[in-house]
This record gives structure tokens, sequence and C-alpha cells, in this order.
């Protein structure tokens, strides 16, 4: 994956988590019929895929082991995305625009974490 892709793939997995953190009818819709949520957040999946949403995670999941996880999904057409139930990091110090902005695309870095968007 070059780096305009990789950018492109974090901005959108960074706006899914956002939303699935911060908006319980979205993480539903993502449960239920993930391949539209990711659409509406940048996050195309080729028609024919399968799309496995993964909400608990153990470990130390990584940044890169979700790009590692996507360009495999990319090859296979069988993807999986780790979006845990709760923040890995503590999402009240963040102000009401903060998560806006992260929701929004903006660049904007409030950890690091294992999903952390600051690479």
């Amino acid at each position: 994956m070059n780096d305009a892709d990789r950018a492109s793939f974090v901005g959108g997995y960074t706006k899914v988590l956002a939303n699935a953190w911060s908006d319980e009818s979205f993480r539903q819709r993502l449960k239920d019929d993930p391949e539209p949520a990711l659409a509406e957040n940048g996050l195309e999946i080729p028609a024919g895929s399968t799309v496995t949403i993964v909400d608990s995670v153990a470990g130390d999941a990584s940044l890169d082991e979700q790009v590692d996880l996507w360009e495999q999904g990319q090859k296979s057409g069988n993807y999986r995305l780790y979006v845990p139930s709760e923040p890995q990091v503590d999402t009240s110090e963040l102000s009401e625009s903060e998560l806006e902005a992260v929701a929004g695309g903006d660049t904007y870095c409030c950890c690091c974490s294992p999903f952390c968007s600051c690479t």
C-alpha cells in the first residue's frame, strides 16, 4: 500500500472508530450491514467481498496490523476490521469540536492507542 492509500485508509478507519464510539445507531448499522456504513466513511468494499467487524481485540492490536489486514482483504476479498466496543483512550478529555474533527476527517491525534491514526 502506498503512502496515499495508507493515509486514505487511516482517515476512513479513524472516522469509523469515532462514529462507532459516539453513535450507537452507526455501530449497529456497522454490525448489521458493514459495507454501506464503511462506504459512508470512505472505505469502499468491492462487491462480492465479505466484511467481519471484530469488536474484541486481544493482545497488542496496532494500526499497522489493521493496515495489514485491510491489504489482505484487498487481495482475498475477506476483510477484517477491528472496531473495539470502547475507545482505547479516554475520549472524555476531548472537546466536542475535537471529536467532530476526528469524525469529520480532520487530522487530530488524541493518543497514542493501539488504534492511533498518528502514522
